[in-house]
């Protein structure tokens, strides 16, 4: 079913679906409804790409310590935890030593 909407564009945004709408041979609605489809699909994309989270969450639940987090910065990363900086700068101060 479709709905009747006022939008407030700017003029150039305006141009631009206008151009485009014309090279598809499509009214400038059809190409505002294709862009906020494929917009909802990136943002459904961007969280299933972080889904395995958060089963690895309840998977490694008290198998991971802060000690591991401090140490692995891609597994902190993972799991969302930001290190101290100074734990993080003894740890490339013991590398070079």
């Amino acid at each position: 079913m479709k709905k009747k909407v006022t939008l407030s564009l700017d003029q150039r945004t305006v141009a631009m679906l206008r151009k485009a709408g014309a090279r598809r041979a499509k009214p400038m609605s059809a190409i505002v409804d294709e862009l906020v489809e494929e917009l909802e699909k990136k943002e459904k994309a961007k969280e299933d790409d972080f889904a395995w989270l958060e089963d690895m969450g309840t998977w490694l639940s008290g198998k991971v310590t802060k000690k591991d987090l401090e140490e692995d910065p891609r597994l902190a990363y993972a799991w969302g935890y930001k290190p101290k900086k100074s734990a993080a700068r003894k740890k490339v101060a013991a590398k070079k030593a």
